[in-house]
């Protein structure tokens, strides 16, 4: 009896101790377990957040896209658009077109880390497909604004091209009615022209001014090759009056005598006077006056 409760004591034991090494080993796989799902659950948030971080930034650059592009958009569709401007809307175009190209490569960054990642997101896929959709619209307009911006640059430069050849006829106008005032003006000036001479009868007669005379015949005015120098040139609008230096005088030249008057100072030297112009140099273009 004794032997036998003892044997079912030992196996008692023995169960108990079989037992507690059972739990023992089960628990310790457990932790194990749950470590490796700690770690796993790690990796995956580091992952998303990684993620997150790389969306946000081209977020980020795609709304600093979007105030240059309001620039370039409403300088485009000025019609005059300054110096400046026109240096900043391509600088502003640059910028755009750097930027989406670094969010290209970040895209194709980003996609090769969801395609060899252990997690799979369709919100994140989703976002991505989002993004590469923003930057090829961003592309199409970029494209639109270069064009816009090219064609407007060739409209400048035509008109720049008209505005020279305009310049160029203008000048060659201005040259033109510059010297057909010069012509007008020389013309006026010959038709105006007149000349007068006065000195004693010796002199006039040495510059064949005065000809011929004596006993009997008539003394001659400009009948022969007379000296054009000896005479002064004038213009009969603004010749008006002729010291004579004298206190004895001739008309020699034939002018209408309603024309001028000979009028004496007060120590009896004598002045010409034309009162009428025109009449007075009908006749003659040239006055001949004789001291005595």
């Amino acid at each position: 009896m004794k032997k036998s409760l003892f044997i079912t004591l030992m196996s008692i034991a023995m169960l108990m101790v079989s037992c507690d090494n059972f739990f023992t080993s089960d628990r310790g796989g457990l932790q194990q377990e749950n470590d490796s799902l700690r770690r796993a659950n790690t990796e995956i948030q580091e992952y998303y957040e990684e993620m997150i971080s790389f969306i946000t930034d081209i977020d980020a650059d795609m709304q600093a896209i979007k105030s240059a592009e309001n620039f370039i958009i409403e300088q485009s569709t000025s019609d005059e658009v300054s110096t400046s401007a026109q240096s900043r809307i391509k600088d502003n175009i640059e910028l755009m077109s750097q930027t989406l190209q670094r969010n290209r490569e970040r895209i194709a960054e980003l996609e090769k880390k969801l395609n060899s990642g252990n997690a799979q997101s369709a919100a994140l896929r989703k976002n991505v497909e989002l993004l590469k959709q923003q930057i090829a619209e961003k592309d199409s307009l970029i494209n639109s604004l270069q064009s816009t911006l090219f064609a407007r640059e060739q409209r400048i430069e035509q008109l720049g091209v008209q505005v020279d050849s305009l310049t160029t006829q203008v000048d060659d106008l201005t040259l033109t009615n510059r010297r057909q005032d010069a012509l007008l003006s020389s013309q006026e000036i010959a038709l105006n022209k007149v000349y007068y001479a006065y000195a004693y009868a010796e002199q006039l007669r040495e510059n064949n001014i005065l000809t011929g005379g004596g006993l009997f015949s008539r003394t001659d005015v400009l009948k022969g090759d007379f000296n054009q120098d000896f005479f002064t040139s004038a213009d009969m609008r603004h010749f008006t009056s002729l010291y004579l230096e004298s206190k004895k005088v001739k008309v020699c030249t034939s002018h209408p005598s309603d024309s001028y008057e000979l009028v004496k100072d007060d120590e009896g030297y004598y002045t010409l006077h034309i009162t009428n112009p025109d009449r007075f140099w009908s006749a003659s273009r040239y006055l001949v006056v004789e001291l005595k």
